[in-house]
């Protein structure tokens, strides 16, 4: 089933790592060794990756952990995104992403939260989703994407479900602070181009380039820094407070903009009742 034109801006735009959008914590994390202790790719040709451990590389070490954001997206004309479909806004919204690193894969869980449509955008044919009204409560939706490793380099791959599509997503590490994700149809066409930089103060930038056809849909730029879990549970509800979203859509809808009939605590597979 093809992919609607004005669906496009809603796939993997916000996520991931990547993997585009993502990162990790809590207490079944595998322990992050000491950064002078990693390499940066492993050249032994009998190498088992299966058995492979990701966090022998820098940009993975990094990665993993807990994250929250401040995202921009942008429209094909380069202003803000804006969609009759989720009509909320898109030139300040935030992020909260768990990564966790586990021996050869990487599982990324991520929530997205953003502001309310300006009241005065809103007319008699903008509806908010769920119980909220539109230029009064902001919403939230949730990512979630699995990748594992492909080779003994540190570079990781793996298949995302999106509109009926099985979609092709490779991540490649360049040096100890950069990492390429990228997105592809089932053609073989390129989807998203996302780079991130990873300088080791803690903090990654994140840009990516949307396509379909061959032409470019959307823009992002994400601004993120890792925290502890307890830190990215408190900004989390702080957010939700900030843009007044419901508690009956948290972690309500998916990147389809569908009810994502899930809770928060299945999503992120923690129990948030104890936070």
């Amino acid at each position: 089933m093809p992919i609607p034109h004005y669906f496009i801006p809603t796939l993997l735009c916000c996520s991931v790592f990547i993997l585009s959008g993502c990162n990790d914590d809590n207490t079944n994390s595998t322990p992050i060794p000491e950064e002078s202790d990693s390499v940066l790719a492993v050249t032994d040709d009998n190498c088992d990756v299966d058995n492979f451990q990701l966090l022998d590389f820098t940009p993975w070490q990094r990665e993993n952990g807990y994250w929250v954001g401040e995202y921009t997206l942008l429209g094909a004309d380069g202003t803000p995104q804006v969609s009759s479909r989720w009509p909320y806004r898109y030139d300040n919204y935030k992020g909260f992403i768990h990564l966790e690193v586990i021996g050869n894969a990487i599982k990324q869980r991520n929530v997205f939260l953003y502001p309310p449509k300006l009241a005065e955008l809103c007319d008699a044919t903008t509806e908010a989703l769920g119980n909220g009204l539109c230029g009064i409560n902001g919403n939230e939706k949730i990512f979630s994407a699995d990748q594992k490793a492909t080779d003994c380099s540190g570079n990781i791959s793996g298949p995302f479900e999106s509109f009926g599509m099985t979609l092709d997503t490779n991540t490649t590490l360049i040096g100890d602070d950069t990492v390429l994700y990228q997105v592809r149809m089932p053609d073989g066409s390129i989807m998203q181009n996302q780079l991130t930089t990873l300088p080791p103060n803690d903090t990654r930038v994140r840009t990516a380039q949307g396509f379909f056809n061959g032409n470019p849909t959307y823009a992002s730029y994400y601004r993120e820094r890792k925290v502890t879990q307890e830190e990215f549970f408190q900004l989390l509800t702080a957010a939700r407070v900030e843009y007044n979203i419901l508690e009956t859509d948290h972690c309500g809808y998916d990147n389809t903009n569908q009810p994502s009939q899930t809770t928060c605590d299945e999503h992120f597979g923690l129990d948030l009742s104890a936070e």
